[in-house]
């Protein structure tokens, strides 16, 4: 990881740029200007703390030569030397082209000018105290070199190795890496504590910030993998990891299956029911004793009987690890979802699934309100409401920022949300003003991600569940890319089409249907009118008014949601399920999406 810190750096500071004989940033920069030779004297040291290291670790035969990828012999020098992409896959690092192209070229050059040829050192036994302290040191360097860039430079770089540790997380998925991750993250946040000078406060506590949000996401990964079914029974590595991120396997487990809820707790408010088939309804929650009960809201899963629909055992269990995770504390920030209480089965227990009235064929997750909180209302909601204001357009780009970052972040754990949409989009207040109408500007900075009911994790053996055919999921159908509404499995990319719907409705604050003149009454008796959604909305007419009310920036970001692959740097026939796949889709979302999102000011 801090090898990673001096990459960027150097990509930072201009470097990279002189070594592909682009100068005139180099020329342009006050990094080489003002601060030429200390740059020298730190990359000198650089060089001759880690050749004194090695030299050291090999007299004590801690480190020995060998040749060849993981010891084999068929590789050639060329190689090895020409594929530090297959380096970066096996120790689970992302390398991005230009990178790996940066690699070659330094490595060649190495060759070149070694008169000893090359070798390949890989530990015999580790020497733990003298690895930490190399790594101290190197921390020390990179960070002297990081001080001798401008504020907008450290900002960048910072998002840089964000970046890239976001990478890292995705390529994880065993306890026991997820485990040295946090730990690699708990090295550098201590040292970035310790060595923060007076004048780089502001620079080290975002730097702080990242690494505790990256630390809380592996975290949390961990656990979705302890509840995860298909994992099977831990081994012993795995039980030693879960004990260092503070999970035990048995609790999460039994917990997870502990969360549903009986029925007889759970009454719903007959005074905001709007229909025993609705998708979210208002509730009291009853504690197990019966003592008390506080409101909740549920969030409604239908489940079939008929012919190759899921079978309510393979919901059950999806909905069962679908709450786990809603309920496990602490969460990331940056999902922005509701803490679940459980869920329940609207079901009686012991009925067989063709017996069951088909008002009943629903699993219910139970969410806790905040305190002293009206109902939820939805985007969608304030969007119709003719009582709430246009919010200006500072609102709207935040808005649109949190959403983008939220979507990031769940995908990094491995999870497709499959429903995002303006009436998942929800926001709690303490009631109206004084005069009745909605503060539009206090409901949104408070946002709030629902709509799990069809989220899923996103490995390729993973079976997708469609929403049901009928008329009311035609308002949702216009919120899912056209390949979804055929049936294709869902993929991340998907999720991102969604976003850049929501995107255009905050853009025009108008509902997409609105915004394109679309009756639900007639695309419900026409589907190809709603398969023919995206296309005009990527109509170039549909995108300059995307642009006339937001400016360029937000113009491009929703774009490249709409456009997906082309835009996302996606390939036919990649699986998006694929590590080096998923990878790659999460650098570009976020440099097409989130970044762009990030660099309008209003």
């Amino acid at each position: 990881m801090e090898q990673q810190r001096l990459y960027a750096w150097s990509d930072a500071s201009g470097l990279l740029d002189l070594d592909a004989n682009n100068h005139e940033r180099v020329l342009g920069s006050n990094v080489f200007g003002l601060h030429r030779q200390t740059v020298l004297d730190l990359l000198v040291q650089v060089q001759c703390l880690f050749d004194e290291f090695t030299a050291h670790q090999r007299r004590h035969d801690n480190l020995h030569p060998v040749r060849g990828g993981e010891g084999s012999s068929s590789d050639t020098d060329d190689d090895v030397l020409g594929n530090p992409d297959r380096d970066a896959r096996q120790a689970g690092f992302p390398m991005s082209e230009r990178k790996r192209d940066f690699f070659k070229k330094a490595m060649a050059g190495l060759k070149l000018k070694s008169t000893a040829g090359w070798v390949r050192l890989r530990w015999t036994t580790l020497d733990r105290d003298a690895f930490e302290r190399l790594l101290t040191r190197f921390a020390q360097l990179n960070d002297a070199m990081t001080g001798l860039l401008d504020h907008s430079l450290q900002a960048e770089m910072r998002q840089t190795v964000h970046e890239t540790n976001r990478g890292v997380l995705l390529l994880h998925r065993k306890l026991a890496d997820l485990g040295h991750l946090v730990l690699a993250l708990k090295s550098q946040l201590e040292a970035a504590s310790s060595s923060a000078s007076p004048s780089s406060k502001k620079s080290s506590a975002s730097s702080r910030e990242a690494l505790k949000q990256l630390s809380s996401l592996a975290r949390f990964k961990a656990f979705s993998e302890t509840v995860d079914p298909r994992s099977g029974p831990p081994s012993a590595v795995d039980v030693a990891a879960a004990r260092l991120l503070g999970l035990e396997l048995e609790t999460s487990v039994s917990a997870a299956r502990s969360l549903e809820l009986a029925r007889s707790q759970v009454e719903l408010d007959q005074a905001t029911a709007g229909g025993e088939l609705e998708v979210r309804s208002e509730a009291w929650l009853r504690e197990q004793n019966g003592s008390s009960r506080k409101r909740v809201w549920i969030e409604w899963k239908e489940y079939e009987s008929g012919p190759g629909s899921l079978s309510k055992t393979a919901v059950v269990t999806r909905v069962q690890q679908l709450a786990a995770l809603l309920n496990h504390r602490p969460k990331p920030e940056a999902f922005c979802t509701p803490h679940c209480l459980g869920f329940v089965d609207a079901a009686e227990r012991g009925v067989a699934v063709r017996d069951v009235d088909i008002a009943d064929r629903r699993l219910g997750l139970v969410f806790e309100r905040p305190l002293n909180q009206v109902s939820p209302v939805s985007l969608r909601e304030l969007i119709g409401d003719k009582s709430v204001r246009k919010p200006r357009v500072t609102e709207r780009v935040w808005l649109a920022r949190h959403l983008a970052n939220s979507l990031l972040y769940l995908h990094s754990v491995n999870w497709l949300h499959k429903g995002l949409r303006s009436s998942n989009v929800l926001f709690f207040s303490d009631g109206g003003n004084a005069d009745g109408a909605r503060s539009v500007d206090e409901l949104l900075c408070k946002p709030c991600l629902a709509g799990f009911d069809f989220s899923r994790p996103s490995g390729s053996d993973e079976m997708t569940e469609a929403p049901r055919g009928d008329a009311a999921a035609v308002e949702s159908d216009l919120y899912r890319h056209p390949r979804a509404q055929q049936g294709e499995r869902s993929t991340k990319s998907f999720d991102i089409y969604g976003l850049g719907v929501v995107l255009v409705e905050l853009a025009h604050w108008r509902s997409v249907q609105d915004v394109l003149g679309i009756s639900l009454s007639s695309a419900a008796c026409n589907r190809e009118l709603v398969r023919g959604v995206r296309e005009q909305l990527v109509a170039a007419p549909a995108m300059a008014s995307v642009g006339a009310e937001m400016g360029g920036r937000f113009q491009e970001a929703t774009l490249a949601c709409l456009k997906g692959a082309e835009k996302l740097d996606l390939r036919l026939g990649d699986d998006e399920a694929a590590d080096d796949v998923a990878e790659r889709l999460s650098a570009r979302f976020y440099e097409a999406v989130v970044k762009k999102l990030g660099e309008i000011v209003v």
